[in-house]
């Protein structure tokens, strides 16, 4: 009940926030046009923070409200809202002539931090396909991608293989196939071994401590004589082979020692040992009856009865004294070190000398998140809920009302029938079921009998008129015909002339934006601001807070299952009513002595083509006949269909570049290169459209970076996060296919793609399918034979709304054929070398893994000599030099700085270096061949570079 009525309340203020963010948007809209870039880059990045702030609360109330009529609302706002951020997100893009925005200005105007409007994962990822689809690919045994290793290795492990995979430029052969580890079982039996290890050493110990003490009551026997009935069992030969590693105990089988004072042990007490003398003595003065007692009459007696009890009480007291003391001696040592210990570490953080690992109290965020996941997991049931109370309500209607129903409308047709017998003395015809059936007579919106009249009299006096009059009027006709299509050609000439001239004039004068354009005023706003209205009036008399078990409005469901009820109800009567009015009619022509002329058949009204395009033959599907299932298999068979890493695009891991922002504003003339964490910014962008909701996404997606950047962990995160089915398109796996057989084993991989959507097309090293000359060595394997067919029958064959993206990744660019290559692919994406602040991070994540390192260890030195180092390499060093070796010496060898430095500079053949700038600029240069904002910033840079250096010399002279 508590978490309905706080969704609730969350879902008021959002609706609310949805407000204000349209009164924004008429204050934007309401901005005089303006040229200045920074202007408009400020409104539009308020605009902008807004609905992204937006987004994040319509995608909570969407996952955590239960109503279904209510998340059916909430659903065509997050749709619409999504649209329109991602509309201004282009907006600013085409600004700044960049992939990567910066809105430091909005976020200090709305009091925000750079995390408040970074894209995040959306609630409705991954994205759920129909249950016997999910269970036939659970039923396969899919390869793993990109690598042999099993897919539950580490994300270190996995980027670092993944560096080793991109430097290769031949595939390797496949690996020998890896047994999975129960790694569970493994750790329940290193447990029970150690127990059983430290277990039989303790009893060794006990058994050792009572040879020594009580050598007449465990060893009575002499030691020359034969060991009988001896009760220690741990033994140990030289050379015999253990069965549990055991901690090794010295013994000395010596035992003729000297009596010890068994007071000094007295809080020691063997198993099943009973003392002789003064316990012996207790029990006799405990258990003397009166009489006995009456009968000892001896003074020696006496003595010794008083002697024993004195022993006994003092032993008692010394054992207790000793107690005392070594529990407080032990709770002083532990209250010291703990507070010393505390003291250190708030000194340490107080001086910023490390970060806290975890957060201190975590126990609160977990238990939401669960609630949370739990809640979110629940609307499967309420959509069955609400779908049986749909078939409920309808069966009701149709059981209770439907003979009623079919009564009245029967009753209002033949009523139809009387009105025009009386006045037109005819019979009309009941409209087609495309036109609207007996629906358009009871609304009246059928011919009636005066305008059927009406028309008859103009159709004579149609036939009366001579051919002269027939023919001015059809050449009248013909001429305000061609007048208008003159106005039209006229309008559309002078709308191409505005254009151009204002193309020419923003050549010339820079480019002025107009708010109040089509291009600003969406259609996603017009969805936002007609729904929120709508909402506020069906909602208005809906008590949302006392509905607590979210249950659904029966009164709108009554009213639509009724209005589809007529519907059905109106097809029944208009097939019964069709023969009846036949009938009529036919009595009517007898009575009247005239042919009866049945009514022509109205065919429905063809779609009209789009002028100037040909219509295009479907491809033949060589499939047809096939089930599903077959299709699967021969795609998993084949290497297709595999597997992937569980991965997520926050592993990718990076800083901001929080300079960026002045480097473009403040020094026009630079090009400040991007975060790595922007990134992942840009790649969660492309993916809205992958779920449910209709959002714009692109097709085809290029990673370009060196070796070890994170390409393929994009590529997998990608395909983890919206629960996307792989099929791999690379080289190797292609290879087998026959050039004649690649658009028939394309179709195939297409209509596949289509049926498991969500679905990612990968192609790995897609230089290589685009090569523009091949090696020798792989000439073999013929990789371009892809490349001949991919534009046609997978880019081409992709449509807007589907839910299949094709991604590719490449280390060397240069070797592929440019134009090619752009035709295929629409974002091309290049990973920025690590700065400082993203280095820090990934040496912070590659060493919080392992306990042992210190907190203190000072990573900005190492992050400063290490700056550049690809993700791959920094994760790679940190496992090998963390052996089990290294990590066993914590303790007594601290970790320096020049283990890790020694690693990079050690390798072999060669000392492992940071990627130079000359070949990085290598990249680039490529880049900006390709990205069509990336050409367009470079121009612009370098005009403004050549500007400002023809205003310096005018100044000089």
């Amino acid at each position: 009940m508590a978490q309905t009525k706080a969704v609730a309340k969350f879902w008021i203020a959002t609706s609310k926030q949805i407000e204000h963010v349209l009164a924004h948007e008429k204050y934007v809209q309401a901005t005089e046009p303006t040229k200045d870039s920074r202007e408009a880059h400020r409104l539009v990045s308020r605009l902008y923070c807004r609905y992204v702030q937006l987004c994040r609360s319509l995608g909570q109330c969407f996952d955590q409200t239960l109503q279904v009529q209510k998340r059916e609302i909430i659903q065509q706002l997050l749709q619409a809202a999504n649209k329109r951020m991602l509309e201004l997100g282009s907006m600013l893009k085409e600004v700044e002539l960049s992939d990567f925005i910066y809105v430091d200005v909005a976020l200090q105007e709305l009091h925000l931090i750079p995390d408040d409007v970074q894209a995040v994962r959306p609630c409705y990822f991954p994205a759920v396909r129909p249950a016997h689809l999910q269970a036939l690919l659970d039923a396969k045994r899919l390869q793993n991608f990109a690598s042999g290793a099993d897919c539950s290795t580490s994300d270190e492990e996995s980027m670092s293989e993944e560096s080793d995979s991109e430097t290769a430029s031949v595939p390797e052969v496949a690996k020998r196939p890896v047994m999975k580890r129960d790694r569970k079982n493994e750790r329940l039996v290193g447990a029970l071994r150690l127990i059983l290890a430290h277990e039989k050493a303790r009893q060794a110990r006990v058994l050792r401590t009572n040879f020594r003490m009580h050598p007449d009551r465990y060893y009575p026997k002499p030691i020359e004589e034969e060991l009988v009935d001896m009760r220690y069992d741990f033994f140990f030969r030289p050379g015999q082979q253990m069965l549990f590693p055991v901690k090794r105990t010295a013994f000395n089988w010596d035992f003729r020692m000297k009596q010890k004072d068994l007071g000094n042990y007295s809080y020691y007490r063997p198993p099943g040992y009973q003392e002789d003398t003064a316990p012996t003595v207790e029990r006799e003065v405990v258990n003397v009856q009166p009489t006995q007692q009456r009968r000892r009459t001896d003074g020696s007696a006496a003595l010794a009865e008083a002697e024993a009890l004195r022993v006994v009480n003092e032993m008692e007291q010394r054992r207790l004294n000793r107690a005392a003391q070594i529990i407080q001696r032990c709770w002083r040592c532990y209250r010291t070190v703990k507070y010393q210990t505390r003291l250190r570490y708030e000194r340490s953080q107080f001086l910023g000398l490390f970060d806290d690992m975890q957060p201190a109290n975590v126990r609160p965020t977990i238990e939401v998140d669960r609630v949370r996941s739990l809640r979110s997991e629940l609307k499967i049931e309420f959509d069955q809920r609400f779908l049986d109370a749909i078939t409920d309500e309808k069966a009701r209607i149709l059981r209770t009302r439907g003979a009623a129903i079919l009564e009245d409308i029967t009753d209002f047709v033949r009523a139809w029938f009387r009105q025009w017998f009386d006045e037109a003395h005819s019979f009309d015809v009941i409209p087609e079921p495309f036109q609207g059936g007996t629906v358009l007579i009871v609304r009246g919106e059928t011919l009636t009998p005066m305008e059927h009249l009406e028309r008859q009299r103009l159709e004579r006096l149609e036939k009366q008129k001579s051919p002269e009059q027939r023919k001015k009027e059809a050449e009248d006709k013909k001429a305000a015909l061609e007048r208008e299509k003159a106005k039209q050609r006229e309008e559309k000439e002078r709308l191409k002339e505005l254009a151009r001239q204002k193309r020419a004039r923003e050549k010339k004068e820079g480019k002025t934006y107009d708010f109040t354009e089509p291009e600003f005023v969406s259609n996603a706003y017009l969805t936002l601001e007609e729904t929120i209205p709508r909402y506020r009036e069906d909602w208005q008399f809906v008590e949302e807070l006392n509905n607590v078990g979210d249950l659904p409005i029966m009164e709108w469901i009554t009213l639509e299952k009724f209005a589809e009820v007529h519907q059905e109800l109106h097809g029944e009567v208009r097939e019964l009513l069709m023969s009846e009015r036949e009938l009529l009619q036919r009595a009517l022509c007898k009575d009247e002595k005239r042919k009866y002329k049945p009514p022509k058949a109205v065919r429905p009204p063809r779609t009209k083509k789009a002028p100037g395009k040909k219509r295009k033959e479907a491809a033949i599907d060589l499939t047809a006949d096939r089930t599903e299932e077959s299709l699967v298999d021969e795609l998993v068979a084949k290497g297709v269909i595999k597997a992937y890493r569980k991965r997520t695009i926050d592993e990718f891991v990076g800083d901001l570049n929080y300079a960026a922002f002045e480097g473009r504003n403040l020094f026009g003339d630079r090009d400040p290169p991007p975060g790595l964490g922007e990134i992942r910014n840009v790649v969660r962008s492309f993916l809205y459209g992958m779920g449910p909701l209709e959002v714009p996404k692109p097709k085809s997606i290029c990673f370009v970076g060196p070796p070890g950047y994170g390409k393929t962990l994009l590529l997998e995160a990608i395909c983890h996060e919206t629960g996307s089915v792989l099929f791999d398109l690379s080289v190797a796996t292609c290879a087998p296919i026959p050039l004649d057989d690649m658009p028939g084993f394309l179709q195939l991989i297409l209509k596949v793609a289509r049926l498991m959507q969500p679905s990612v097309l990968a192609i790995e090293d897609v230089h290589r399918v685009f090569y523009k000359q091949v090696p020798a060595q792989e000439a073999s394997q013929d990789p371009t034979k892809l490349g001949k067919y991919l534009l046609k029958w997978i880019v081409k064959q992709l449509r807007a709304e589907e839910r299949i993206l094709l991604v590719a990744t490449t280390s060397q660019p240069w070797l592929a054929k440019v134009a090619a290559l752009k035709k295929c692919f629409k974002q091309f994406v290049l990973i920025p070398r690590a700065d400082y602040g993203s280095t820090v991070m990934l040496w912070q994540r590659a060493l919080r893994r392992y306990t042992g390192v210190p907190r203190d260890f000072d990573l900005s030195a190492l992050a400063i000599v290490t700056k550049g180092y690809a993700a791959g390499q920094i994760l790679r060093c940190v496992r090998d030099v963390f052996g089990i070796r290294r990590r066993m010496q914590f303790g007594r060898r601290p970790l320096k700085v020049d283990e890790f430095l020694e690693h990079f500079l050690t390798q072999t053949p060669q000392p492992q270096y940071p990627i130079s700038d000359k070949e990085y600029d290598r990249y680039t240069k490529w880049h900006r061949k390709v990205d069509v904002l990336a050409k367009k910033r470079t121009k612009m840079i370098r005009d403004q570079r050549e500007q400002v250096a023809g205003q310096t010399k005018s100044k000089r002279k």
